[in-house]
């Protein structure tokens, strides 16, 4: 009996500390999973991602670098000199091309989640915005497996193969992600 009810709390207790603990540090999306999208075996790679990119004159910086594979190792710089590190593997979902991003260096006390993000490269520019729409996590809601995280934010508890189904249905769709953010290629 004791264990069963250790067993129940345990995503209660998972979904706690993902909260807090998760996204520390830049933008918190709405929309995290918990299984990664994609695997490196099955990522894409694009050299027009590599460099840095920067948000306006003197704005945050996001650079790219080759990692293992067909990974990529994402540096996020905010213009007040603190950084961050990801990991992040590049992948197409029907008519969409996204990025799986996760935490580079997880540690003992933190639920390394999944943030899904649409990409548009050009040559000069990269555009990319959140895929956690309201709109977005309704349907995932009526889909796949889920948990809320607070008032207006959802974990998904689907398997990759599922997440990646879900995604190829629905990513493509403006009402999809939220604001477009655009970054400029500095070198």
């Amino acid at each position: 009996m004791e264990a069963t009810l250790t067993y129940m709390k345990f995503p209660t207790i998972l979904l706690a500390l993902m909260g807090a603990l998760v996204l520390a540090g830049c933008d918190n999306p709405a929309l995290i999973s918990l299984e990664p999208a994609v695997t490196a075996q099955e990522a894409l790679f694009d050299p027009a991602l590599l460099g840095t990119w920067e948000s306006g004159q003197g704005g945050d910086l996001v650079i790219f670098r080759h990692g293992d594979g067909n990974s990529y190792t994402l540096t996020y710089v905010g213009d007040d000199g603190s950084s961050r590190k990801f990991d992040a593997l590049l992948f197409q979902a029907g008519q969409a091309r996204l990025l799986d991003l996760s935490p580079h260096d997880p540690d003992d006390f933190q639920v390394p989640g999944h943030t899904l993000i649409r990409v548009w490269v050009t040559s000069g520019s990269l555009r990319w915005a959140y895929l956690d729409s309201a709109w977005l996590r309704q349907q995932a809601a009526q889909e796949l497996p889920n948990r809320p995280r607070g008032k207006d934010k959802m974990a998904l508890m689907a398997p990759s193969a599922a997440l990646r189904g879900f995604l190829a249905k629905y990513a493509a769709d403006d009402k999809a992600h939220g604001e477009i953010g655009e970054l400029q290629r500095v070198k």
